[in-house]
């Protein structure tokens, strides 16, 4: 990997960012169809941000947004060309790559995102209380699959849970019937719409227990990143940057992605408490003072070990087949 240039500022919490004036346009208005994981939720609200802001348009590119039905599904969407860039989990990312998907990480955005969700009346504060009671989730969940490590590293006795294996998406409704005891979810989309249907809850995340690794960022078509350098490079980090700025006004963020989908009004208070809950995951231990979105190659290993030893992976790919800096570079 080359080195990135240090030619940044600093701002807030010390996370060191790309200011507007150095986001170098693409060479022509480019057109790009950019892809979201999944319908939408609070996290996706920095896009919407620069798009209505013209962050985008500044940058010399012409950017259109669309849901996803799931990283697996928009990793082959992506690989295929059809929408050349994505916002994908990264477990998705490489397993695509082991499947000669041609697919490459241009942008870390969030990381150490799973918890384990219990009732505040009756809460789980570290996996080892796991043991004796319920746990409701999907096998596909990639939660549910990552949580055989979290049991694992805290020595817990996984014969001693009581596991439901509801259908995708019901995990919730059981929760909220107090049918399960504790469910894994992701930080920044669950616990709001609990907390909507007027739960009361405590969390732990996996990393306070030593399972770290990624989840989404910006992966793009190699082929495309190839022939579109300039495009590729602006489109990440205007990105990136509309991450801070939404940090700064989550608010408006909010307001821009429901005046893009007018529909999501009747939902704005979860958005913007996925939003928030979002801030917390933009960095890990291996990228403080790191430019935002780059990507630290303990972290690509650590997370693909984790999918070899827990999550199916057959085999392991070379890690520079998966990520790049150089987008981020001035």
């Amino acid at each position: 990997m080359k080195k990135i240039s240090r030619r940044s500022v600093v701002l807030g919490t010390g996370a060191l960012i790309l200011p507007g004036p150095f986001i170098k346009r693409a060479k022509a208005s480019a057109p790009i169809s950019f892809r979201l994981d999944w319908a939408i939720y609070g996290s996706h609200a920095p896009f919407y941000l620069a798009l209505g802001e013209k962050m985008y348009e500044k940058a010399g590119l012409d950017v259109s947004i669309g849901e996803g039905q799931g990283s697996a599904t928009v990793a082959k969407i992506v690989g295929q060309g059809t929408d050349p860039i994505g916002f994908l989990d990264f477990t998705s990312t490489i397993r695509a790559v082991e499947q000669g998907i041609p697919l490459i990480a241009i942008g870390r955005v969030i990381s150490n995102a799973m918890c384990i969700i219990s009732h505040a009346d009756a809460p789980i504060r570290a996996p080892k209380e796991l043991e004796g009671k319920f746990v409701a989730y999907a096998p596909s969940e990639s939660t549910g699959q990552m949580l055989p490590a979290l049991l694992q590293q805290s020595g817990v006795d996984a014969g001693k849970i009581n596991v439901l294996n509801p259908a995708t998406g019901a995990k919730n409704a059981i929760f909220l019937q107090k049918r399960a005891d504790a469910i894994p979810a992701n930080v920044n989309v669950q616990i709001a719409q609990l907390e909507q249907q007027g739960a009361k809850l405590h969390y732990f995340l996996f990393s306070e227990f030593g399972v770290e690794m990624m989840n989404n960022g910006i992966v793009a078509n190699a082929d495309w990143v190839r022939q579109n350098r300039d495009a590729a490079k602006a489109f990440v980090r205007t990105s990136l940057d509309a991450f801070r700025l939404s940090k700064e006004d989550p608010d408006k963020a909010i307001d821009l992605l429901i005046k893009r989908v007018p529909q999501q009004s009747r939902n704005r208070s979860v958005l913007r408490r996925q939003l928030e809950l979002t801030f917390a995951t933009l960095e890990t231990r291996n990228t403080k003072d790191k430019l935002p979105g780059f990507m630290a190659e303990r972290d690509w290993r650590a997370t693909q070990d984790l999918l070899l030893k827990y999550g199916g992976l057959s085999k392991e790919v070379e890690l520079s087949n998966l990520y790049t800096n150089e987008m981020l570079e001035l």
